[in-house]
Order: C-alpha cells, then sequence, then structure tokens
C-alpha cells in the first residue's frame, strides 16, 4: 500500500450510470461489497481502503453493478390497489405545491373505493423519478396515506372482532414499523402498522388476532399459538405462510 495514496471516505453521489451510490466505511469489513438497497448501489469497504481498489472493483464489476440494477419501484401511471382505498402515481397539474405532493379524493372516488389517493410529481421529479431520494419520498406520502387510511377503516373493523371475540384492548394505535405488522403493550394497548391497509382482508385479520391473542399472553409460547389458533379458526398456520410469503408494493 502506498502511504500517500488516497484513501476512501464515507460519502454519497450519484453516478451518470449507477444512479445513486452510498460508500460506508466499516471497521469491521475485510473487503468490499456492494448491493442494491432499492434505487441506491450500496459499497460497504473496510477502513483505509486505497481509492484506486475501489475504482478497480467499479470497474471489474461495472456489467454485473447495470445488470443488476434494480428497475424503480414506483413509477408514473402505477395504481396501487389497497383494498377500500388505491394510490396513484401521476405527473402533476399543478406545480405550485412542490415537486412531489399528496392529494386525496373521497366524495366523488374512482374504481368503486371510499377514496383515492393520488402523489402527484411535477416534470422535473418525473425526470428523477428513479432517483433514490425521489423514491423515497414517494414511499414517505404513501405511508403517509396508508397511515390515514387503516386509522379510518381497518382500526373499526379491529374493534368489531375484538368485540366478536369477547376482548376489549385498552386502545387502538397506528405507527410505522417495517418490521412489525402490529404490537400489543402490557397495558394492553395495540398498535397497527399503517401497512395493514396493502393486505388482503383475512391476512389483515390475521394480524389482529395475533396481537388480540397477546392480551392474554404476552409470549409467543404453546398457550398463545392456542388462543391464536382458535381466534382463527384453527388455520393460524396457514394464515401465518401467507402473511411471510406476500410482498408488499412498498419500498
Amino acid at each position: 500500500m502506498n502511504k500517500g495514496a488516497p484513501t476512501v471516505k464515507s460519502c454519497r453521489y450519484h453516478h451518470a450510470d449507477y444512479g445513486d451510490v452510498r460508500i460506508t466505511v466499516n471497521g469491521r469489513a475485510r473487503r468490499i461489497v456492494g448491493r442494491w438497497a432499492g434505487a441506491e448501489f450500496r459499497v460497504t469497504v473496510p477502513p483505509n481502503l486505497p481509492a484506486f481498489e475501489l475504482e478497480r472493483f467499479f470497474t471489474e464489476k461495472y456489467q454485473w453493478i447495470l445488470e443488476h440494477k434494480p428497475a424503480p419501484k414506483y413509477y408514473i401511471g402505477q395504481i396501487i390497489d389497497a383494498g377500500e382505498v388505491d394510490f396513484s402515481i401521476v405527473e402533476a397539474w399543478d406545480t405550485d405545491k412542490g415537486d412531489i405532493f399528496m392529494t386525496m379524493v373521497e366524495r366523488s372516488p374512482k374504481r368503486y373505493k371510499f377514496k383515492n389517493y393520488y402523489v402527484h410529481l411535477t416534470p422535473t421529479a418525473v425526470e428523477n423519478i428513479g432517483r433514490a431520494e425521489v423514491q423515497q419520498y414517494i414511499h414517505k406520502l404513501l405511508i403517509w396515506g396508508a397511515k390515514e387510511a387503516t386509522g379510518r377503516y381497518i382500526v373499526p373493523h379491529a374493534r368489531e372482532l375484538a368485540a366478536r371475540i369477547g376482548r376489549r384492548p385498552l386502545g387502538w394505535a397506528v405507527k410505522e414499523s417495517k418490521t412489525r405488522l402490529g404490537c400489543c403493550s402490557s397495558k394492553g394497548i395495540i398498535t397497527l402498522s399503517p401497512r395493514l391497509i396493502f393486505l388482503p382482508t383475512e391476512l389483515r385479520e390475521f394480524v389482529i388476532f395475533h396481537e388480540l391473542a397477546h392480551l392474554s399472553e404476552m409470549n409467543h409460547s404453546a398457550a398463545f399459538h392456542e388462543i391464536c389458533n382458535r381466534y382463527c379458526s384453527g388455520r393460524e398456520a396457514e394464515l401465518s405462510g401467507r402473511l411471510r410469503a406476500f410482498r408488499f408494493p412498498l419500498l
């Protein structure tokens, strides 16, 4: 190693071919590792890596990186069906509200929904729709709309399911979580993820029954699964498997 050679620093930048790139120096890394994370190509490198070695990595992996570059998750003309509501991504007709914004139609919704959510992109945002920051902002608006829809349409149904089995949680809440679709606190407050709005009805109800079972058993013991299975009419294993296989239309 040339002692005077420049070394790689953590940074983010936009590459003409790859798009958004994030370089992270990690003290535990032993080699260069690159992977796509949505619209962003992330590279982890060990400390004090000479810059020319990273350049060589990109040269050698150039074709692989391009071949594995994912298509944008969100695109103009996309309609995401979410049961009672849907979300459309469209080009903006009003450029006074910012590059990306959301509107809602409830009085005369289309496609037999209770409500339509529209994510609008100005021409500049459309041009850059493949950029990670644009994809992330669209995602943020979708989650905002999903949170409102979950509170409006799923929580009332959850209350009905709880009453049907004779359970009365202390309260209900909606909070975004990418890793947890629901949780039950020791005080008996059940929190649901806004992502539930994108699930089929049976899988939504399974998540709700799962959390209601925690009112009796705050663990995943055999006793808990017996209660949950009873609430699900003996279909806990089936519904659990379907939920694990489900792919959300989100980042």
